[in-house]
């Protein structure tokens, strides 16, 4: 079984800071959820190609 390149994480969107998960369930309507590397793992290759 091979390990994920990235995990999900929880931003409010007014200010940008990261939130738990319990927070972001409570108040969605300000938050996003978003894809985080993991560590050592750089760019995930989503996103704009060049």
């Amino acid at each position: 079984m091979s390990k994920k390149n990235s995990h999900t994480g929880h931003r409010d969107s007014k200010n940008g800071q990261f939130i738990t998960k319990k927070v972001a369930d409570r108040c969605h309507a300000t938050t996003q959820g978003e894809s985080i590397p993991n560590p050592g793992r750089g760019d995930t290759g989503r996103g704009k190609k060049k």
